[in-house]
């Protein structure tokens, strides 16, 4: 019996990664980081893109890498930041692996949207 609550409690005790990721969409208001998802509605009345910047935070570890993938494909895999222009109506997901000196890696992500009221 102990050893099946000591294997109950160990799966539920796992560790939570610390890492995640921050957003947000480039306005001439003030921008502020928002933790997970960012949104913005800006009353241009146009369809024009917007920048949108994804950073990965809380990293406990030395970092290797950090490889981009999805709407932030492409960006340096030497930095902790990515800056993308996006469309308005539209979903756009920042996704990043990280990649730890010891041989781990987490992935986190943060999806961007904004509407212009047109």
């Amino acid at each position: 019996m102990k050893k099946l609550l000591a294997t109950v409690f160990g799966v539920v005790v796992l560790p939570v990664s610390a890492a995640h990721m921050e957003c947000y969409i480039d306005s001439p208001a003030y921008d502020e980081w928002q933790p997970d998802t960012c949104y913005l509605m800006e009353y241009t009345m146009d369809y024009n893109p917007n920048n949108a910047v994804w950073r990965v935070t809380g990293m406990t570890k030395p970092v290797s890498s950090i490889l981009w993938s999805e709407a932030t494909a492409g960006c340096t895999t030497a930095q902790q930041f990515c800056l993308k222009p996006i469309t308005p109506y539209q979903t756009h997901m920042g996704k990043a692996t990280i990649l730890y000196t010891d041989g781990t890696w987490e992935t986190v992500q943060a999806p961007a949207f904004f509407e212009t009221g047109f």
